[in-house]
């Protein structure tokens, strides 16, 4: 049920600058989980749920992984219409995309392209698919290539610098990823000490950002949005496609993510390879022609002919033996995601579930931004 929250919110000013047309920023942490709000620490987080929008979970694209997530969020359309279907993947026309950082492989436009075809400035610091112009278009202002080493302060601060600059220069959408708690729940677990260290840490850099928009007076034009791109779940048992492939004595080509794996095949072992995986204990396994629609997962030369999918404490032993892992059914609650939206744009209440997907049409809604035909999304409502 939704419940409008009654709240006197002291963050808009009706001040200085009142002419400044709109600005979004959004930040995706990566690997956070949505029951964050059951620790009473992260203040940041607390204070856009009671002065803004929390929904109750963000849920992912499958497979929930990084690279399909991040472009679903920037396109509002699913893998199957933008075409990364996991980090890494085959294409039996154009190759191997392998953490690609050429924007031409995804097939539809990100909303920092649809912003700059509609005349309005953008700023990326690192999301997928930003490194490069899209079909000769990119983002006004990015930081590349990709550097796991440039910390969230130093974003922050490049943020900032956006932010002020003057109006005819200044971006009116700017984009970051954080590192979240990705790295350690991998490592470490989901439920580890270090990811909550870690997402105390998130909390702290979120703080300094909001209180830095606080010092400009900036929320009468500026609308924050926090998401990100899936959840993680503890794993104990690890399954080695590749050596499962070479006991059939098949001959194919596997592209695996961590739950759901691509495999390609001559035609005459199709039907042979479906019977030989569909016996093996924590498998489903399903031909190109009859993949669930549910899946979103259909491309004409990026799907395997045969698609194999487990489901936690299983995964596909590729990416070693961490102890946390996602990739998982968007219906795996260990994968929703968190959204907190706070400033101009947003009339503070509760709302249920969104997905991805809606993120670009709730930016685009707020911009003015008229987005394509294709779109599978929906805009959220944020205000009344």
């Amino acid at each position: 049920m939704i419940r409008i929250l009654v709240v006197v919110c002291c963050l808009l000013s009706t001040g200085v600058g009142a002419q400044q047309e709109p600005t979004v920023i959004v930040i995706s942490m990566d690997g956070v989980s949505h029951n964050i709000e059951d620790n009473a620490s992260l203040t940041a987080f607390k204070r856009m749920e009671q002065l803004g929008i929390k929904a109750d979970h963000l849920v992912p694209v499958y497979p929930s992984t990084t690279y399909p997530a991040h472009v679903s969020l920037a396109t509002g359309v699913y893998p199957d219409r933008h075409g990364i279907l996991h980090n890494s993947f085959i294409d039996t026309q154009k190759g191997f995309f392998n953490y690609d950082a050429d924007a031409n492989w995804i097939e539809t436009p990100p909303i920092w392209v649809l912003a700059e075809q509609h005349d309005i400035t953008t700023a990326v610091f690192f999301w997928i698919g930003s490194e490069t112009d899209w079909h000769g278009v990119g983002a006004s202002y990015r930081k590349a290539p990709f550097d796991p080493n440039i910390r969230e302060e130093e974003k922050i601060d490049q943020i900032l610098q956006w932010l002020d600059m003057d109006d005819d220069q200044r971006p009116r959408l700017i984009m970051s990823y954080w590192d979240g708690t990705d790295i350690l729940g991998h490592q470490d677990g989901p439920q580890s000490p270090s990811v909550s260290q870690q997402i105390l840490r998130q909390n702290k850099l979120l703080q300094h950002l909001i209180t830095a928009i606080d010092t400009r007076e900036a929320w009468h034009y500026v609308t924050l949005i926090v998401v990100s791109d899936h959840g993680m779940t503890k794993v104990t048992n690890y399954i080695d496609l590749n050596n499962l492939l070479r006991i059939s004595g098949i001959e194919g080509n596997i592209s695996a993510g961590p739950a759901v794996a691509h495999i390609f095949l001559a035609a005459d072992d199709i039907e042979r390879a479906r019977k030989f995986f569909s016996n093996q204990e924590h498998l489903k396994v399903y031909t190109k022609r009859y993949l669930p629609d549910t899946f979103h997962l259909y491309h004409p030369t990026r799907t395997g002919d045969l698609v194999i999918t487990t489901e936690a404490p299983n995964m596909f032993s590729s990416f070693g033996r961490p102890k946390g892992m996602h990739g998982y059914k968007p219906e795996t609650s260990d994968m929703w995601g968190i959204f907190y939206a706070l400033g101009a744009a947003v009339v503070p209440k509760e709302i249920g579930s969104i997905h991805q997907v809606d993120v670009a049409p709730t930016i685009a809604e707020i911009l003015g931004i008229k987005m394509p035909k294709a779109t599978q999304g929906q805009s959220i409502n944020l205000g009344n």
